[in-house]
Parts: structure tokens; C-alpha cells; sequence
């Protein structure tokens, strides 16, 4: 069994938290990493019926004498279940009392905040990273990418294309009609991959909602619902206090690169390396193992984007210390002078940003007068490097 990165971070805020709370989209390791951190912590299953119904009748019947440590497994199922907890917490005084787990992002939150504000630590676990699905090294980039990194899928072996065609039908039929009234599922669906066929790219709203044959106010609607079910990833732009034209819009990635490959119907890895997308699907692999690496740690991600209206671009800024570090992202696997233009270009700003870094399919990393280059194995800093 994988121990992830997270792990870590969870046993320091147990120290300093009566609830922990642990969300993040469905099938990322979210059960499977309670249990194995809080190995003697009670289960209560709240996607079971029965449990739920007991829960709602009689919540204190599942804390015996309210002094044992507890996981509460789905527990958006139950929201008034956390007016019990924050009770049971404030008398107790316990650390890491109780861990709770769910998969719906924004009625969670919003549970979350109204009833422990103060007394929880949240944090958001997405699927594997690289390190955490291929410890000894993997196959080459583009399988990497086209398989995907969910837990259940990459431990057990599945056939990709049966685990995403399940995952996308279990998502439509729950996720879908459970946070919002969407009647049409096929033109849901029809939505669904049209955005995987924007990944990497600026939003246009308009242009999405052409293509669907729907309003701008659905559109927004159903992205916000691709947001809250961790299907999506908006990027923000870099705004600062520059007088340049800069870009207002986001850029549209999705969390898992399988899923958007599933959706954009690739059949295998030498689909994806011979597909118009590809650049965009290698950049979605590198924000989201960033994405990742935040997010295990517990932070926000400081991530943002650099775009000029005439076109000048730096893919990624990280935002450390009060300092930028930018990162250019090449899909090649070797590396041409060009890809430093846009780099040095930022360089030129007089920003208070450090040397850029470019991200590259190939598998050497070093350092030159320009940028650090690093393969796509090494996209987030291992030991032998400073981390962002």
C-alpha cells in the first residue's frame, strides 16, 4: 500500500487540531489515507443508508461516551452531524479527535466553516503524484499522461479505459445531479469533453458556450460544478502592478490527465504522442504534479500565469517569499533555444522573480546561464534540489 506524501503533513496538524478534514475528488486515497494514518480511529460509513439514517436520528448513539476518536467517512451526507461534533470537540479537548472525509468541495466548505471554524484543519487530496504512483521510475511520459494517476487504477492495474468510461458515468449520475439540476446529461457530457479539448488553453466562455449549444450563464454554472467535483482546475492570471495589457481570463486544466485523455478519446499512449493536444495535455501533467505538491503539504497553491495581449507568456509563476519563479513548459524531449525566449523576455521586466525554470519531456535536468531545465520525472524538486 502507497504511503503518500500528505501523511506527513497530517501527523503534524493532528498535534494541533481536534478535526482534521480531508476532501478532494472521488477515488483519490481519501478513505484509504485516514485509515492508514489513524489506524485506531472508529469507522463510521456514511454512504451507508442505514448509518446515515441513524446519524440523523440519534447522532450521539455513534460516539458511545463522546470521548473516542472517530473517521467520518462522506460525511457532507450528514451536515448536522458536524453541530454534534464541534459539541463533543470543545468538551473533549482531544487532538485529532476526529477526521472527516468527503468528495464535495463547495457544500462541505461551506458546512465546514459555519459549524468548525477554528477547530479544523482542511486539506485537499488529489490523486497520485508521479513519486507516489511510480517509486522506482515509470514508463515513458506519454503512457504516463494517457493512464492517469488514480489510486485504484494505477494499484491494481485496471484498463484505463474501463476505470474513466466508470468514473465519468459514476460522476454524471451522483457528482452531477446532486449539486446542481442539470436535466440534459448528454449535453453535460458533450460539455464535459469539450472542455478537455481546451485543456492548457485560455477560457473563452463565449466560444465554450457556442460550441454546447448552451447560454454563458450555464456555462459558467457547469464549469463551477467541474470546479467544486475537482474535475477542473482554473489558473489565474498574473495580474501585479504592471501598466501592460495583460490577460484576464483563466487557463482550463483538468486535475487528472487520464480522464481529459479519456474524454478526448485516445485509445492508448501513441494516441496521445501523435495528437494536435499533446503540448497542452504534457503542460496539464506538469501543473497538476505542482498542484499536487502544494497540496500535500498542506498550502494553498501560489500559482498563477503571465500573459501579454500581444502573446508574450510564461506558462507558470510561482509565488514564493515575495518573489516570482517562472516556469516554461516544452513538450519536447530535446531542448532548442527558443524555448528560453519567453523566459528571458519576463527576465527583462525587472520583476522581483529568481531564474526561470524549464520543464521538458526529456530525462536530464541541469542548469544553464538561461534557466534550470528539468525532465519530466524531476517536475517537483526532490531532495537534491531547493524545493518552490
Amino acid at each position: 500500500m502507497v504511503t503518500r506524501e500528505m501523511q506527513e503533513r497530517l501527523e503534524v496538524l493532528t498535534r494541533g487540531f481536534p478535526v482534521i478534514t480531508i476532501t478532494g475528488p472521488r477515488q483519490s486515497g481519501k478513505t484509504t489515507l485516514a485509515r492508514m494514518a489513524y489506524p485506531d480511529h472508529a469507522f463510521i460509513d456514511l454512504e451507508s443508508l442505514i448509518t446515515r439514517q441513524r446519524a440523523k436520528e440519534d447522532p450521539a448513539s455513534l460516539f458511545g461516551d463522546g470521548r473516542g476518536c472517530y473517521i467520518l467517512d462522506e460525511f457532507q451526507y450528514v451536515p448536522e452531524l458536524l453541530s454534534h461534533v464541534k459539541v463533543l470537540v470543545d468538551r473533549n479537548q482531544i487532538a485529532g479527535q476526529f477526521v472527516l472525509t468527503g468528495s464535495n468541495q463547495f457544500s462541505m466548505m461551506k458546512d465546514v466553516s459555519q459549524s468548525l471554524a477554528g477547530r479544523t484543519a482542511i486539506l485537499e487530496l488529489l490523486p497520485f503524484s508521479y513519486r507516489e504512483a511510480y517509486p522506482e521510475g515509470a514508463q515513458s511520459v506519454y503512457q504516463v499522461i494517457h493512464r492517469g494517476m488514480y489510486p485504484r487504477l494505477v494499484a491494481h492495474k485496471m484498463d484505463a479505459g474501463l476505470f474513466y468510461d466508470s468514473y465519468i458515468s459514476t460522476y454524471l449520475q451522483r457528482d452531477v445531479r446532486m449539486l446542481s439540476n442539470v436535466q440534459d446529461l448528454d449535453t453535460f457530457s458533450r460539455f464535459l469533453a469539450l472542455c478537455a479539448g481546451r485543456t492548457g488553453s485560455i477560457l473563452n466562455k463565449e466560444s465554450l458556450a457556442n460550441d454546447v449549444g448552451v447560454d454563458g450563464k450555464t456555462v459558467s454554472k457547469w464549469l463551477s460544478l467541474l470546479q467544486t467535483s475537482y474535475i477542473v482546475y482554473m489558473l489565474k492570471p498574473w495580474h501585479g502592478n504592471l501598466s501592460k495589457r495583460l490577460i484576464k481570463s483563466p487557463k482550463l486544466y483538468f486535475y487528472d490527465t487520464g480522464l481529459a485523455c479519456r474524454l478526448l478519446e485516445m485509445r492508448d499512449a501513441d494516441d496521445l504522442a501523435a495528437h494536435p493536444l499533446r503540448g497542452n495535455l504534457f503542460e496539464n501533467y506538469v501543473v497538476a504534479e505542482i498542484l499536487k505538491h502544494f497540496y500535500n503539504s498542506g498550502t494553498r497553491p501560489p500559482l498563477t500565469f503571465y500573459r501579454e495581449s500581444n502573446g508574450t507568456e510564461v506558462d507558470l509563476l510561482i509565488e514564493r517569499g515575495g518573489r516570482l519563479v517562472p516556469i516554461e513548459i516544452k513538450s519536447a524531449a530535446t531542448i532548442n533555444s527558443s524555448f528560453y525566449r519567453n523566459l528571458l523576455k519576463f527576465a527583462a521586466l525587472g520583476l522581483n522573480a529568481d531564474k526561470g525554470t524549464l520543464v521538458y519531456s526529456g530525462a536530464e535536468s541541469w542548469e544553464n546561464e538561461n534557466c534550470r531545465i528539468v525532465g519530466w520525472r524531476e517536475v517537483v524538486p526532490g531532495e537534491s534540489r531547493s524545493g518552490w
